[in-house]
């Protein structure tokens, strides 16, 4: 993917931008502090101090978490892990990246102990997406398990508003979805009849579908020119099939958080 996007760089160069302008170039580093859950498993509310970092080379970034977002100005949401971007058209961008899918592990849950893990791998991921007016942008993105270690293929599309409550604070409303194939949600949320043999329980099978209705609110304040302040709420919905699924323990889940970022410039 990365290569492709080299190839469409060499043959459109003065016409795209990619990755933005050389001014665009920079760093960040920062921490939050958040409290979430998850669908899966027991569902304990976790608190954990999370660092995120961004920084770009030339057309490439690399980031952690939601770095990305805070390294440069704008309303276009930028891909996680190492990315670039193309301005294919004047209201649409096309973006792809690579990033680790940290997987899953039972060994700390009592209840679900002795199903098996699920392997970290790497995804690939292309997006594309476009701004509706000055507050209102649309996006989708389609990823992959590259390494081919039952990840399959997840689908997701939401839409942001972005109400500008100052020159130096913004407010974000988001609504989306996500969908998987069949591989993809029963490697998450499947049992399959050797691991309920081993285990004991009852074997789950589901094909593909929706997995997930999400919402969100954020903010984002520049102190400076160089500190930003950030936080914000995400709930989500498993729905379905995945909904029905035995491993779940949460059916609706949070994520609250709040930090604090330097960036370079």
């Amino acid at each position: 993917m990365v290569a492709a996007c080299l190839a469409l760089q060499a043959h459109a160069e003065g016409q795209l931008a990619v990755g933005g302008p050389a001014s665009d170039a920079g760093y960040l580093v920062g921490a939050s502090v958040v409290s979430a859950n998850g669908h899966i498993g027991s569902g304990v509310t976790r608190y954990d101090i999370k660092p995120l970092w961004a920084f770009q080379l030339g057309p490439f970034r690399v980031s952690r978490s939601r770095a990305n977002s805070l390294l440069r100005a704008g309303r276009e949401q930028l891909e996680t892990g190492v990315s670039t971007e193309l301005d294919v058209f004047s209201d649409w961008r096309l973006g792809a990246s690579l990033r680790l899918d940290n997987g899953r592990s039972f060994d700390g849950d009592p209840e679900f102990q002795g199903l098996p893990d699920v392997r970290t791998t790497l995804r690939g991921r292309v997006s594309t997406g476009r701004s509706f007016g000055e507050r209102w942008n649309w996006s989708v993105s389609l990823d992959h398990d590259l390494l081919d270690r039952g990840g399959g293929a997840r689908l997701n599309t939401g839409v942001n508003y972005r109400y500008p409550v100052s020159r130096r604070t913004n407010l974000d409303f988001s609504v989306g979805g996500g969908w998987g194939d069949a591989r993809y949600l029963r490697t998450l949320y499947g049992i399959s009849p050797e691991a309920a043999q081993a285990t004991g329980r009852e074997p789950y099978r589901l094909g593909s579908g929706w997995e997930n209705l999400r919402l969100g609110a954020h903010f984002e304040t520049a102190l400076s020119t160089h500190w930003v302040v950030f936080g914000g709420l995400d709930v989500s919905r498993v729905l379905g099939s995945t909904a029905r699924s035995p491993l779940v323990g949460r059916l609706v889940t949070h994520g609250l958080g709040v930090g604090v970022a330097y960036r370079s410039k």
